[in-house]
């Protein structure tokens, strides 16, 4: 099943891109599209702008903000032999230096930020008054926008909201392993040195590995609200090592594997204050996950697991016997709070986050830890096809439950350092197509283990894997329908 969901992926990719690329090369003779967007000009005739190269041919974009890229990236008005953008009053076209602007009004008739262009100031002014929004010149408009309306971060969120209408949809693969026994914040080891060095150790976990492929979705439904889905699959692998309770000893290793569906994701994101400027944007985030993995709680019994006797009689109670690593679900919903905040400084973005998820005790009496995330992420865009970025992130993940018993070898703090990017690499079905990418490792980590004490004296540790790396792929297809104005 894994093989055919891998290979599915892969067909659908390989069949967007050639139909993309058929149609891309159809739509130059039929249907104009903004040369840096995608999206079709005739549906934003009352934004659009018309540029002509020295050399006499026109290139079209849906708006002022992606003409004044394409003027950014082109060098200047020099590479011009003019720039005219549609009045929005009269509709008639004018000439784009000798046009005034509104920034940051209520109405988002293309691309953010905002610019909204008048043949003559006072109309500006006027519009200005009623909607909102900065009035400025040309020079103050090409001084100020950025190569990319907004980033997106990979594993942070950002607080912008692209305008009422603008959809995306992704096929996201991600792989994640661990590979070293971590206990506290200390050095790691290698896990056969680990259970060899201790004779009262009877396993050791030796390697997680999980591979992750999903289908995601953004839609927003305003200009300050957006939503978002993710569905994922997943496959996961753990390996133990087993350490023979005989004078004879010896070690093997056991193999664990689960996959299927994932609990599904559901956040929306609502953008309660941002600046005339588009720079500065505050932004409230609520999400949840619905219970559709699959949680698997089959209770052995105590004394059939040395490990579990002293917990057993602690509690009272047996322990779920397929780890919380190969769990494909939680088997409740969980929820999810907190504040985002993103600032752009021309080419450069930062944005910021600091959630809370609430994870509740299932209906198997076991409940993962509650985690607090907060994170940071800059990122640079020399132009409107590229963004490279570095994301840092810092969780701090309580310890798991089960029947009201603290696991002591689950949750502690962990610090990511991820280096991510995305090329916006064609134009197609009136929107972009861009690959995105992430790799990553842990800078830091402090995890919990438990020192447990055997019948005959001896002590062993229970411990977590941490070190290894992390890495993300993703194809998104980007659309915004245009807005009724």
């Amino acid at each position: 099943m894994k093989t055919l969901i891998k290979i599915a992926f892969v067909m659908i990719g390989c069949q967007l891109l050639l139909m993309s690329t058929q149609l891309n090369a159809e739509d130059k003779h039929e249907r104009e599209s903004c040369r840096v967007c995608g999206m079709w000009i005739d549906e934003y005739i009352k934004s659009a702008a018309e540029l002509t190269y020295k050399d006499g041919h026109k290139q079209y974009t849906c708006g002022v903000a992606c003409m004044l890229r394409e003027i950014d990236d082109a060098g200047g008005l020099s590479a011009f032999e003019s720039a005219k953008v549609h009045d929005w009053v009269s509709g008639d076209l004018v000439d784009a230096e000798d046009a005034t602007y509104v920034l940051g009004s209520k109405v988002i008739p293309d691309m953010v930020p905002n610019y909204i262009a008048f043949a003559n100031r006072d109309e500006a002014e006027a519009f200005a008054a009623k909607e909102g929004g900065d009035v400025i010149d040309f020079h103050i408009a090409y001084e100020d926008v950025s190569p990319v309306g907004t980033t997106a971060p990979f594993r942070l969120r950002t607080a912008v909201t692209p305008g009422k209408g603008n959809f995306s949809v992704g096929m996201v693969y991600g792989y994640t392993q661990k590979d070293r026994v971590k206990i506290g914040s200390g050095s790691s080891q290698e896990p056969y040195d680990f259970i060899k060095g201790n004779r009262a150790q009877p396993r050791a976990p030796s390697q997680l590995e999980a591979h992750q492929q999903a289908l995601t979705a953004n839609y927003s439904p305003t200009d300050d609200l957006a939503l978002f889905i993710n569905v994922p699959w997943l496959e996961r692998r753990t390996k133990t090592l087993d350490q023979a309770q005989t004078p004879a000893g010896g070690i093997t290793e056991s193999v664990g594997e689960e996959n299927g569906i994932g609990d599904i994701t559901l956040e929306g994101r609502y953008n309660f204050w941002r600046s005339t400027r588009w720079d500065k944007f505050a932004t409230v985030l609520l999400g949840t996950t619905l219970p559709t993995g699959q949680f698997s709680a089959d209770r052995q019994q105590a004394q059939k697991t040395p490990p579990a006797q002293f917990i057993a009689r602690q509690t009272g109670d047996n322990l779920i016997s397929t780890s919380p690593a190969l769990q494909l679900g939680k088997d409740t919903a969980t929820f999810t709070g907190g504040l985002l905040y993103s600032q752009r400084w021309k080419a450069l973005w930062l944005h910021t986050t600091a959630l809370y998820t609430v994870n509740p005790e299932n209906d198997e009496n076991f409940a993962f830890g509650d985690v607090a995330n907060i994170g940071l992420g800059l990122h640079y865009t020399p132009n409107y096809d590229l963004m490279l970025g570095v994301e840092i992130d810092a969780s701090y993940i309580e310890k798991n439950e089960d029947r009201g018993y603290k696991i002591g070898n689950s949750g502690g703090t962990v610090t990511n350092l991820a280096f991510v990017s995305d090329w916006r690499f064609m134009n197609a079905f009136g929107g972009n197509f861009k690959l995105r990418g992430s790799v990553g490792l842990p800078i830091y980590e402090d995890l919990n283990s438990r020192d447990i004490n055997r019948i005959n004296g001896q002590t062993f540790t229970q411990v977590q894997l941490g070190d290894g790396f992390f890495g993300n792929l993703a194809l998104v297809w980007t659309f915004r329908a245009a807005p009724d104005y």
